[in-house]
């Protein structure tokens, strides 16, 4: 997952919320298995790791934005009171953590005490694997602890806290040996997903530099391999999320249909796909406004990009991962801004077609895979503001915000 900022502006590492955003309604058995996580279940992640980035700042200045960590964290209590709620059987250990996170986060907060806030907003993220594995995911719980972890070798490495990042560096190998099996056999089975060849030699690279940079006390190099090891990580949850090269599904999501009754229980016939594919139905509004995830539809993959904590004016809700099986609902495409994962944003035509009174426009973007699938190429996003926010080879006109081909 990798988390949006903005659509198109600002990206960093909790985009890609935690790996398990599939049903068995929603995905083909044939394909993706495994559980589903709770909508805000799944947003409590979300809302963590927008405070760290919220609290700690992005590099290199790393200047907290205190108003929107207030923010942030109200979501965080609302969706985590619901989640708590809803699955009284949490593990105790996980779910106190949490709560403690939480405590120390309403203090911290308003006294603008920075290393105490980010280090209780990541111990969110390190509570998360074993929440989510209560349901069962399909992703190894490694992959999981691994992203909260390269997170905290860097809030550690940036305090000077070495002994404390050596304990989080040795756990990220713990993890990533009982993770490279599991890996290397997905690898090849997937195209769908960008940076997968390379992905276990870009960990390993990462898991050397931190431990040169904890034997000469670099800070900055630790900083700068937690944000590496942040997108690897991203890369490995979107493996775990990918149906197999070839599989083309018999029933359900992405299979070929003609009538909305060929579908599964929540699925629509959306025929202005490759001719008619089976896609979440219209109770899933892409693009609509959203405080969290349960405003977005039934779809386990759905999800709020919010005002507070990921920069969308009004909210946006939106879908992820998407490809050409695990397809976005009818009016909706696969799309991915920037550098970012693809997801399902609104389709347009014209700019009226988007929010454009909240900063919305009818924005271009690449649809050859694995960073996008269409079927549609322009949907509703942020104008650009230079090269690096449109997908290559397309490039900024700065003066309208459009990205060009």
């Amino acid at each position: 997952m990798s988390r949006l900022l903005t659509v198109i502006l600002v990206a960093s590492v909790a985009v890609v919320a935690c790996s398990s955003k599939k049903s068995a309604e929603a995905v083909d058995a044939s394909t993706v298995g495994g559980g589903v996580v709770p909508a805000d279940l799944r947003d409590v992640e979300r809302e963590g790791e927008g405070l760290v980035t919220t609290t700690f700042g992005d590099a290199p200045s790393r200047t907290p934005d205190w108003g929107r960590a207030a923010s942030v964290l109200n979501l965080l209590k609302q969706v985590w009171g619901r989640a708590k709620a809803a699955s009284p059987g949490l593990p105790a250990g996980s779910a106190k953590a949490v709560d403690d996170a939480i405590a120390t986060l309403d203090q911290a907060i308003p006294a603008k005490d920075q290393q105490k806030a980010s280090y209780a907003a990541n111990a969110v993220g390190l509570a998360c694997p074993e929440l989510f594995d209560y349901f069962h995911t399909d992703a190894p719980a490694g992959v999981l602890r691994m992203d909260a972890m390269f997170r905290q070798i860097g809030l550690d490495g940036h305090y000077k806290n070495f002994a404390d990042a050596k304990k989080d560096l040795d756990s990220l190998k713990s993890d990533w040996a009982s993770t490279k099996a599991p890996v290397g056999a997905r690898v090849p089975t997937c195209h769908r997903v960008g940076g997968t060849a390379t992905v276990g030699t870009d960990i390993e690279t990462s898991l050397a530099n931190l431990d040169a940079a904890l034997a000469t006390g670099n800070a900055a190099t630790i900083e700068q391999e937690s944000d590496n090891g942040a997108l690897e990580i991203d890369t490995l949850e979107r493996l775990f999320d990918c149906p197999p090269d070839n599989v083309a599904p018999t029933h359900g999501l992405g299979a070929k249909c003609a009538r909305d009754t060929d579908c599964d229980k929540g699925q629509a016939c959306d025929l202005a796909n490759a001719g008619g594919k089976c896609a979440p139905d219209a109770t899933n509004k892409i693009g609509t406004p959203c405080t969290t995830t349960v405003d977005c539809g039934g779809d386990a993959r759905a999800a709020c990009n919010n005002a507070s904590g990921d920069g969308f004016p009004g909210g946006y809700c939106f879908m992820e991962p998407c490809d050409d099986v695990q397809v976005c609902p009818a009016g909706a495409t696969c799309v991915a801004p920037g550098s970012e994962v693809p997801g399902c944003f609104k389709t347009c035509a014209k700019d009226s077609d988007c929010r454009v009174g909240e900063g919305y426009i009818c924005q271009l973007f690449v649809t050859k895979a694995p960073t996008g699938f269409g079927p549609s190429d322009r949907a509703c996003g942020f104008p650009c503001k230079r090269d690096v926010d449109c997908q290559k080879p397309l490039t900024c006109d700065v003066v309208s915000g459009q990205c060009k081909p």
